[in-house]
């Protein structure tokens, strides 16, 4: 944490057409701030000033979450998917690409590129899993998106258009199924109702009854699903 005296500066700043300011803490306790595009860096600075005790509250809060640290991807590094850990496994003198079994495994030659082999096969893997559990709760809900979209978003984990698309990020391949099951129900739900009134966490809850469990366990565990 910076010292008090010292100013506490955006890690980002982010202009758009937009009409009011927000600021962001990012999963790697950065601050983001969204801005319309005449702010001045000025105005910006006051309400980093005014809001740095909360600022820096979620910053704390942020870094105190569980993280992978610095990949190595080298023998018995462990890597999530679906919510329960599988230790990598180098097969020597081989070009196998990425595996699953009781370990996940990869050939020795292709180490050099297994962060890209297993972003490719997160995002596989997610390609096969989501939309089929999005069809199953669209019947329990009666509800019919139009697409269904794998994407590679930093910021959310899933999101619902106005044109009927869900869109969900690969990397929720990695938490738990009853977790990826509140985020599809959660934007399933808002097909039909765009807020998040009492009403909108009624309509989840009829099919996730803990649904504020998992959904503590995704903003508490978030730093986690990803390489």
């Amino acid at each position: 944490m910076k010292n008090a005296m010292e100013p506490l500066r955006p890690d980002r700043i982010i202009r758009s057409r937009r009409r009011t300011i927000s600021l962001e803490i990012t999963r790697e306790a950065a601050l983001v701030v969204r801005a319309p595009l005449r702010t001045t860096d000025a105005h910006i600075g006051n309400l980093i000033r005014e809001k740095r005790a909360w600022i820096e509250k979620k910053m704390a809060e942020m870094r105190s979450r569980p993280a992978p640290g610095e990949r190595h991807f080298v023998r018995g590094e462990e890597f999530l998917f679906l919510g329960k850990f599988y230790p990598l496994e180098v097969l020597a003198g081989s070009n196998a690409g990425i595996s699953l079994g009781d370990r996940l495994y990869i050939g020795e030659k292709r180490l050099p590129e297994c962060r890209g082999l297993l972003r490719a096969w997160y995002a596989e893997k997610a390609a096969g899993i989501l939309p089929a559990r999005v069809t199953g709760f669209a019947a329990i809900l009666d509800y019919r998106p139009k697409k269904i979209r794998i994407s590679d978003t930093r910021r959310r984990w899933a999101s619902c258009s106005t044109s009927g698309t869900l869109s969900f990020c690969w990397r929720l391949v990695l938490a738990p199924p009853e977790v990826i099951d509140y985020v599809i129900v959660h934007e399933l739900v808002h097909m039909n109702q765009p807020d998040h009134s009492k009403l909108f966490w009624e309509k989840v809850r009829r099919v996730i009854p803990d649904y504020d469990r998992h959904r503590n366990w995704l903003r508490y565990n978030e730093r986690m699903l990803g390489i």
